[in-house]
């Protein structure tokens, strides 16, 4: 991706961007995000709020 493609998809949708740096940051940390079978609310909460965030953003693509 060259740097002014990652500029414009930045700019279309920074709050999903926000979202997948946040849910990556808190797993890398999260001891049960990173254990096979365990369940962390934070890490599915924080993975939610992403899913959201890029249904919205799409959905006004569309529009």
């Amino acid at each position: 991706m060259t740097a002014p493609e990652q500029t414009a998809e930045e700019a279309k949708d920074p709050f999903a961007d926000e979202a997948w740096r946040t849910a990556i940051e808190h797993a890398a940390d999260c001891p049960s995000c990173r254990t096979p079978g365990a369940k962390c609310e934070t890490g599915e909460r924080l993975l939610r709020a992403y899913e959201e965030a890029t249904r919205q953003a799409r959905s006004e693509e569309a529009m």
